[in-house]
């Protein structure tokens, strides 16, 4: 049998008892079924003639054993969309009331820092009203996962599945959409294995009392479109802040020694380091800076600066917003404008030439504005790649420092591969 990280999954829909439904996956890339508990022995048998059939042991993220196994399968993940949730009563105003965005990228990569190296799966609860979902559902929601690095199993709603399963034309249209897409996700995979390139690093051990504000504070920053790498405090090393601008340090005990050290030489070197009072009291040298700031003191130390929250930390969504604004956003290695609903993931291949930006649409509908990608890095070519509509070669423009690219029209996933003139 393959190994976990070569599974490509599928979630067998509980409808299908006929063995001869297999057919359908002959001509995708599925090579993984989660067969259900009540699978019949002559199902079950011609499954695992040509498909690895495992029984997945799925678990909620706060209590996942990231230690163990080669898969960490997650189960409590959400839906990606465009969330309009009603409250009876409620008012709902702000950056977190609706419209809101269900998204997973967050979790991801959470779960690839505390799992380094093992094969990460992510699946929801189904979505309200599952007989509405379109093939921009489906594939918003492979898309997702895949572009982070993760994989999530296809699953298909009961209606979709029994349609499917009689030969109704828009059935097999959508799922010939689904498989494509499945299809063209696996074939550029090599993206979400670089190294994401951000120049904020989020450190936090994502336990016990630090497990919402850490988790929050990587949702509400992702949505800001402030990339960012992850690090526990027990694993940490000084090669963590390679690259660097502004380490945010989320717990509130004290900082480690082992993580001290090379934060206290990060900071005298240039860097931002964001924290509470008592991890903040690791920082030796610390001056008062004549700057000032409503939320936070500012010290300088060395050639850098720590900024030490005045409270303990009570709206991640204005932390995320402080950091973003404290370490500059002349740092944003890329920029999106007219960004709307859309979210990007960041990356670059192993020897610097080349980045990676993966977006994804989660209104799923062409923004009627034009979208552009930005960055002060030199480049020499760009491609615009959609699984539907291949690959087109887009024009540079540049103006004052700056190199910018106008996206064509997509409603759900693209992804602009930018070569650069020199080492990024």
């Amino acid at each position: 049998m393959s190994s976990s990280s070569e599974w490509i999954p599928l979630e067998w829909p509980a409808s299908w008892k006929d063995p001869a439904l297999l057919k359908h996956l002959d001509a995708g890339p599925f090579n993984c079924l989660l067969l259900p508990p009540d699978a019949s022995p002559d199902l079950r048998a011609a499954a695992e003639k040509k498909f690895a059939c495992p029984t997945v042991a799925w678990q909620k993220a706060e209590e996942a054993d990231w230690q163990k196994g080669d898969l960490i399968a997650i189960k409590d993940g959400v839906w990606p969309d465009l969330s309009m949730k009603e409250s009876a009563g409620d008012a709902q105003a702000g950056p977190t009331g609706a419209p809101w965005l269900d998204a997973n990228g967050w979790l991801i990569q959470m779960a690839r820092c505390r799992a380094p190296g093992k094969t990460i799966w992510i699946r929801s609860d189904p979505p309200e009203h599952a007989e509405r979902l379109t093939p921009d559902h489906y594939v918003l929601a492979l898309s997702e996962a895949s572009a982070y690095g993760a994989r999530r199993p296809l699953w298909l709603a009961p209606a979709h599945a029994d349609a499917l399963s009689r030969g109704v034309g828009a059935a097999v249209n959508t799922w010939d959409r689904i498989v494509k897409a499945a299809r063209w996700q696996e074939e550029h995979r090599n993206w979400a294995q670089w190294t994401p390139f951000a120049r904020l690093l989020i450190i936090s051990d994502f336990s016990g009392p630090n497990a919402y504000h850490a988790s929050e504070v990587l949702n509400l920053s992702a949505r800001r479109s402030l990339s960012f790498r992850v690090a526990e405090p027990g694993r940490f090393a000084a090669a963590d802040l390679g690259g660097i601008k502004a380490a945010l340090y989320v717990d509130a005990q004290p900082m480690p020694a082992p993580v001290a050290a090379p934060l206290q030489k990060f900071v005298e070197s240039g860097g931002l380091l964001l924290c509470m009072k008592g991890p903040g009291a690791a920082i030796r040298n610390a001056r008062p800076s004549r700057e000032t700031h409503p939320r936070f003191d500012l010290f300088e130390c060395g050639k850098g600066r720590v900024a030490v929250s005045k409270t303990e930390w009570e709206d991640q969504y204005v932390l995320a917003q402080d950091a973003h604004l404290l370490m500059s956003r002349r740092n944003d290695a890329v920029r999106l404008f007219n960004a709307g609903s859309l979210m990007l993931y960041h990356t670059a291949s192993p020897d610097g030439k080349t980045w990676a930006v993966q977006l994804l649409n989660y209104t799923r509908f062409a923004p009627a504005h034009s979208v552009s990608v930005q960055t002060w890095q030199a480049v020499k070519s760009a491609r615009f790649l959609t699984p539907e509509g291949g690959t087109a070669v887009l024009e540079i423009h540049r103006d004052t420092g700056q190199y910018e690219v106008y996206l064509p029209r997509f409603s759900v996933y693209a992804a602009v591969e930018l070569e650069l003139t020199n080492h990024a």
